[in-house]
């Protein structure tokens, strides 16, 4: 059986007392109302808008913070995507979750840009070439700063350790691979 989520959906307000599980689920939210959005503009693109409600579905399945607004905000905004390919799941849904008038009455979900925004992407670590493992920095982060992040990593000090290094290539946002002798 279906539960209600415990919380009123988030409604905006103080996004940066956000925990990490909570801005991670709202990026998600965000990013599916996008695509979903894009995909039923134009060319119609269906299959593409199901993969990305599936991605929303199976982010709110593995949540960390199911007792949260963002997440009650995950539901809600699923089960509105869900309504033009499944009008009449989709508007029981909506009932159960406590909302007395039709789904179909609702207005389309807005996305939120700031909610796109991550703090943090995964820099790769590469040694000759080869991939040695992945770091977490911070978003913003210039090309020295990856540079420090890569030599001060445990991944990098294991594998260029005692070795002289002779290049460093550093593509911001992605990876630094050093070049040893």
């Amino acid at each position: 059986m279906f539960h209600p989520p415990p919380a009123p959906p988030f409604q905006g307000g103080e996004k940066e007392n956000l925990s990490k599980p909570e801005q991670d689920l709202r990026r998600a939210i965000h990013i599916a109302i996008k695509e979903v959005s894009e995909d039923l503009e134009g060319d119609y693109q269906f299959n593409t808008a199901v993969s990305e409600m599936m991605k929303l579905n199976n982010a709110l399945t593995d949540a960390k913070c199911k007792d949260s607004p963002i997440y009650a905000e995950g539901i809600s905004t699923l089960i509105l995507l869900l309504a033009p390919f499944s009008p009449h799941i989709a508007d029981e849904l909506w009932h159960l979750i406590g909302n007395s008038e039709s789904v179909h009455t609702q207005t389309w979900p807005s996305v939120d840009v700031s909610a796109l925004v991550t703090d943090e992407i995964t820099l790769v670590i590469q040694v000759m070439g080869k991939t040695r493992g992945t770091i977490q920095v911070p978003s913003g982060a210039d090309k020295a700063a990856l540079e420090k992040f890569a030599r001060e990593s445990d991944l990098a000090k294991r594998h260029i350790e005692g070795k002289e290094i002779k290049k460093v290539i550093v593509v911001p946002g992605k990876l630094v691979n050093f070049v040893v002798a």
